[in-house]
């Protein structure tokens, strides 16, 4: 006569594979007819979802055998559920010490000793345990190579198998059994794990107190955990790849805005060079050019057909000198070093408008002083670039420039009423002028910011800290 468990394992399979109450009953009477100890539940207890509480209850009250094993299962049950959850958004420098807290679960959960986990080597050729958790005085999981250590439990799990040992291990798996015996090992289970049709690692339980190995339906479900604990990885890794991708864009922008800034500021020494060079020199070679001139000119006859030869090549002389201090200025405004920032704007607005014909309405406020020297040309290299963009590419006949302090910052803003341009796509365009502007902004860690539509004008506003900035 079979025992009356018998019908309590069938009635506990009827359930997980999902038949309802009814027929659940149905069967447990066919089988207790046949000869079968009627189980001590009662017939009108009312029906029961896959392992829940009240079904352990109910089998503990009826001194159910089977009520012991179905708890183990609901808890293990419930720690899957609730690993699976945590490790959905879990953060990457989490993942590890996670891993490490869930197989200490699991070793609680099961009875079990120690539980590791391993991954296969990018070039499949090992399989290296990187996770464990045993209790005190087991011994940890070997860390090395497994694939030189144990080579035939190695080449199973590489080749998708479960593994049961000493159970599955072939006869030749000498190795294997040398290191049960030396660290007393009485069972281990581990379970290869497949990604894309490849194993990509295994997860193994250990037992060294002689404890019955897992039954074989508890397998899916370890699978699944360590499926969780591959992807949580995978996520890790990506996150960590994607940092460090990060962390080189960040590196290489850093390198150019360093390399920026040497070229601009190799480009102002260039600039100041020339400048002081056409001043010191062209400039005063032309005004002697103009004295000798003068000079011959003393010696003819206001009247002497050449007479307007020489005055037509001195008034050319004095232009040609203006032109020369004004390119001179404009490579190097030494009026911003003398008398500062509001009066070299104010020279550069005249001089823009007497030579593009553009009236310009500059409106100059009280700044703090000192202004640093950095942010002072960056103000005034862009306020130049401005007003010859608008000389260029508006059409506008007027222009406005306002300088002030806002609180902590350094406001510079020019304006124009011309034809203006998609401000999303003027990056994109051969020009130099303003990415150089965003650069030098930049370099001061202020803040550019152009604001424009085709037929509206455009406005550039430009906000750079008062204090001392640094370029290096």
């Amino acid at each position: 006569m079979l025992l009356w468990c018998v019908l309590q394992r069938e009635r506990v399979r009827m359930i997980e594979s999902g038949l309802d109450a009814t027929d659940v009953g149905e069967s447990a009477d066919s089988i207790a007819r046949d000869d079968c100890v009627r189980c001590p539940l009662p017939n009108d207890s009312p029906p029961f979802d896959l392992l829940t509480t009240d079904l352990q209850r109910t089998l503990r009250i009826g001194e159910c055998p089977l009520a012991g094993s179905i708890e183990d299962r609901v808890r293990f049950e419930s720690l899957l559920s609730e690993l699976s959850s945590k490790f959905i958004n879990l953060a990457a420098d989490e993942v590890d010490s996670q891993i490490e807290a869930a197989l200490r679960r699991v070793v609680e959960v099961l009875g079990i000793d120690r539980s590791g986990f391993g991954e296969v080597s990018a070039d499949g050729s090992q399989l290296i345990v990187t996770h464990s958790w045993q209790l005190p005085d087991v011994p940890p999981a070997p860390t090395l190579d497994l694939h030189l250590m144990l080579p035939a439990y190695s080449a199973m799990i590489r080749q998708g198998k479960v593994v049961r040992v000493p159970d599955d291990l072939p006869a030749d798996a000498t190795a294997e059994r040398e290191y049960c015996r030396q660290v007393g090992l009485k069972f281990n289970l581990t379970i290869p794990l497949v990604a894309m049709g490849s194993v990509v690692g295994g997860i193994g339980f250990s037992s060294f107190r002689g404890q019955e190995p897992l039954p074989d339906e508890f397998v899916p479900r370890l699978r699944l955990l360590g499926d969780i604990f591959t992807n949580a990885l995978a996520r890790k890794r990506a996150d960590e790849a994607l940092r460090q991708q990060k962390h080189l864009i960040d590196e290489s922008q850093s390198q150019l805005r360093r390399l920026a800034a040497k070229l601009l500021n190799a480009q102002e020494q260039e600039r100041r060079r020339i400048a002081r060079e056409m001043h010191d020199d062209w400039t005063q070679r032309l005004a002697v050019l103009g004295i000798e001139i003068s000079k011959l000119e003393a010696h003819l006859s206001a009247s002497a057909p050449i007479a307007r030869l020489f005055e037509s090549i001195r008034n050319e002389l004095v232009s040609l000198s203006e032109d020369v201090h004004g390119l001179s200025r404009q490579l190097h405004p030494a009026i911003l070093d003398d008398l500062g920032l509001v009066e070299a704007l104010r020279s550069e607005c005249a001089s823009f408008s007497r030579r593009e014909e553009i009236a310009v309405h500059y409106e100059p406020d009280d700044l703090p002083q000192p202004i640093s020297a950095e942010a002072a040309l960056c103000v005034y290299r862009v306020a130049q670039e401005s007003l010859r963009n608008i000389a260029k590419h508006s059409g506008s006949s007027d222009a406005w420039v306002l300088v002030r302090a806002n609180g902590p910052e350094l406001m510079l803003q020019i304006k124009d009423r011309g034809a203006g341009f998609d401000s999303r796509t003027c990056h994109t365009g051969p020009g130099l002028g303003l990415s150089s502007m965003a650069e030098r902004v930049n370099l001061v860690r202020g803040i550019l910011t152009i604001t424009s539509k085709p037929g509206e004008g455009t406005l550039v506003d430009v906000r750079v800290p008062l204090s001392e900035s640094v370029t290096g």
